[in-house]
């Protein structure tokens, strides 16, 4: 690093800290000088480096301006005051395909969207992920093209993956292509709209995941080593496997399923997940809904007032631009998607605790680093109004993300929480809940 100005560098190779692992810096880079390395993290042969400085220039680490990316992506620059961002229309709904239905997280909405344009070729290709096939514990980023491709990019996979690597690629290939993506690797897509318009002119349309957190490269790994699984007899591993919402096991080679926490997703690992795996760059995203996507899509969590679930194995779908209302339109006349308009039901609404945790919780964190003079990511986003009790919670919150800083303390922590011993937590949340739904 001696012989390069890191300043023309994405921030990764300034402040670890602050990366957000998207892969854009990787997929940027115009001599190949960037890999993905260690964790994720990108690395650089200096001899290939021209010092172009486009990996700086399109790095959504160090700082995201909503200012700029809206005026990118809406052709305005009136920044959204609500979590969800900004909603031409919302929607609720299915994939036709049962197969894609049942092998989807919440109903292969994404899959038949994606599917949808690959069958009347307006993509050529998609950008999309799956668990590494040789090594089912790591996630992976890869170009599907077919029907079973797109199969096998189904589910949750909440590991870090560098997706916007993948440009690398598509550099050197003909055609057009479709991407589902997080809200960081959406940021960087869209800077590189701005920087390098003839590499993202090739993507037609950008489906968002709405995000809590992505979770370390290891999260997988340790989960199977709490429970003494020998990696090398591990076939699969699913984050959301089974009958919906899901759960997180491992399905070894002789066949046998090994559930990796008690309860299901909702009401199980992912809520100490999001706590001891998250990385530091994660815990300070205030975008947690995909805000600059075409379509934002996420399970449909909506209860009524009994406290059941409105739309059960369904995803909900936040419409932005007219290039992601002419992609639904298009799979739900084909028959790819078989969907309900619910932008006026009374019993929509968008996830109350992911609203808190990405929308008020994180921006809170950010304030109090920068105020102290530590590493934060700068937003041009106003800060919403606060209350002492929500400062407070965020302090709590943060003092529990610090034990996953060390495996002496996170994994035996993470061990006992799945354990049976920890089944008596998930009764209580699930008591909590039930109580909240009938005093309604």
């Amino acid at each position: 690093m001696n012989k390069i100005n890191t300043d023309k560098l994405s921030i990764a190779f300034r402040d670890k800290a602050l990366c957000t692992r998207s892969g854009t810096c990787i997929g940027v880079c115009p001599t190949g000088a960037l890999s993905i390395g260690k964790d994720a993290y990108p690395e650089i042969d200096a001899d290939l480096c021209t010092e172009c400085g486009l990996c700086a220039k399109t790095c959504p680490g160090g700082e995201v301006n909503f200012k700029s990316l809206t005026e990118i992506t809406f052709k305005h620059q009136n920044i959204a005051e609500s979590f969800d961002g900004h909603i031409q229309r919302t929607f609720v709904g299915y994939a036709a395909d049962a197969r894609m239905r049942k092998g989807g997280a919440g109903g292969g909405v994404i899959t038949a969207l994606l599917w949808d344009l690959l069958r009347r070729n307006i993509v050529d290709g998609c950008i999309v992920t799956r668990m590494n096939p040789d090594r089912p514990w790591y996630g992976e980023a890869f170009i599907a093209r077919t029907y079973e491709e797109l199969l096998e990019s189904q589910q949750s996979k909440y590991i870090i993956i560098p997706l916007n690597a993948m440009f690398k690629e598509i550099r050197k290939l003909p055609g057009r292509y479709a991407m589902a993506a997080l809200p960081c690797h959406i940021h960087g897509f869209r800077l590189m709209q701005r920087h390098v318009p003839a590499l993202t002119n090739k993507i037609h349309c950008v489906i968002g995941l709405f995000c809590a957190s992505a979770l370390e490269t290891h999260v997988a790994l340790e989960m199977m080593q709490a429970r003494n699984i020998d990696k090398s007899q591990v076939k699969k591993f699913d984050f959301r496997g089974g009958k919906w919402p899901g759960a997180i096991r491992a399905i070894l080679k002789n066949g046998q399923i090994k559930r990796l926490h008690y309860s299901n997703f909702k009401d199980g690992a992912i809520n100490y997940l999001t706590y001891l795996y998250s990385p530091f760059r994660c815990q300070t995203c205030i975008d947690g809904s995909a805000e600059f996507s075409d379509i934002s899509v996420s399970d449909a969590w909506t209860r009524d007032e009994f406290g059941d679930y409105v739309f059960d194995s369904q995803s909900k779908m936040l419409v932005r631009t007219h290039v992601g209302m002419d992609v639904l339109n298009g799979a739900t006349e084909s028959g790819s998607l078989v969907v309900q308009d619910v932008s006026q039901n009374r019993h929509y609404q968008t996830h109350k605790l992911h609203t808190k945790k990405k929308g008020l919780t994180a921006p809170i964190r950010v304030e109090r680093l920068l105020k102290k003079g530590k590493t934060a990511p700068k937003y041009d986003k106003p800060l919403p109004p606060i209350s002492r009790s929500e400062r407070i919670g965020e302090r709590l919150e943060s003092l529990i993300m610090s034990i996953g800083k060390k495996r002496s303390t996170r994994f035996p922590m993470f061990k006992f929480l799945t354990s049976r011993y920890g089944i008596i937590l998930v009764k209580i949340r699930q008591y909590v809940k039930s109580k909240k739904y009938r005093r309604k």
